[in-house]
């Protein structure tokens, strides 16, 4: 992959392009080479810092094996450009992102060939997000429980009789910390969300207040149910509740920046980037707005 894409990169060397036209080829060609293979297999560390070098050269120096200075660390790239980057891919987060995808199918399509086959050899005696890697497990397996970190971000259960969440374990609060109960679970006897319902699938208040602090009850009690409806599970970063690679990424990218280290500097006051990238100047000056303000 990094060979095929350095070869790609390598036709475009020798042409002046400014910084937007580098831009459009880096994201429209270079980094859709791998989308098909992301979607399938777990990529090596290694493969994805060898394409993003890649990448960089070529941004910085209009060839796949420039050895011009990279002012800035593909880190500070990856940023979106309100935060002060290029909104370049993180390859291995879009890995991650574009196999979270094949676990949702899972989720969703149980009934499929691929579910029904996965299933009988991985996780027939336990639920897909709460099954363990077996030893010498397919590639294809591998790269499905690695996307499975960011279902598990980003993933929440819709209330319907409660009787398939669990309350300690599964995010199921909607807009409530992680999605869980910050109420300690020691000394607790209640298992299930049902066991906090009443006979017509309401909240039963008067359980909710004995089992949970304040914070927790009123979240509790702003969550809707369902019903006599079974619970599913849902995208909660989008309104129809349904996967995409787009939001996935975006949760990811945000879980890094929120465990950089404390040296990092972090990304920059969006509302003045939103003012600079209005500004009306050639685009061959863009690079060096970006390069000033860092």
């Amino acid at each position: 992959m990094p060979t095929r894409m350095k070869g790609l990169i390598g036709g475009w060397s020798g042409r002046e392009a400014s910084c937007a036209g580098r831009e459009i080829l880096l994201k429209s060609v270079a980094q859709a080479v791998p989308t098909y293979s992301m979607s399938c297999f777990l990529l090596p560390k290694s493969t994805c810092k060898e394409m993003r070098q890649v990448i960089a050269n070529y941004w910085w120096g209009s060839s796949a094996d420039s050895r011009r200075i990279h002012w800035l660390r593909w880190d500070r790239l990856t940023w979106s450009k309100c935060k002060g980057g290029m909104g370049f891919r993180d390859l291995y987060l879009f890995n991650l992102s574009m196999l979270g995808k094949q676990g949702w199918r899972l989720i969703t399509r149980p009934e499929s060939l691929c579910a029904r086959v996965l299933r009988g050899r991985y996780f027939h005696d336990s639920d897909f997000m709460e099954c363990t890697r077996k030893k010498k497990a397919s590639f294809t397996w591998r790269a499905i429980m690695a996307g499975r970190e960011a279902l598990k971000l980003g993933m929440v259960k819709r209330i319907g009789d409660g009787e398939t969440t669990k309350i300690w374990k599964d995010r199921w609060i909607l807009n409530h910390f992680s999605g869980k109960p910050i109420t300690p679970e020691e000394g607790q006897t209640v298992i299930r969300v049902s066991e906090l319902m009443d006979a017509h699938g309401n909240w039963d208040d008067m359980m909710l207040r004995q089992h949970f602090i304040d914070i927790d009850t009123d979240a509790i009690l702003h969550t809707p149910t369902r019903g006599a409806h079974q619970d599913v599970w849902a995208w909660e970063l989008e309104k129809h509740g349904m996967y995409s690679v787009k939001s996935a990424y975006k949760l990811l990218d945000a879980r890094r920046h929120q465990t950089a280290t404390m040296t990092d500097a972090g990304p920059s006051n969006s509302d003045t980037w939103k003012q600079i990238w209005k500004l009306e100047v050639p685009a061959e000056n863009e690079g060096v707005l970006m390069e000033s303000h860092s």
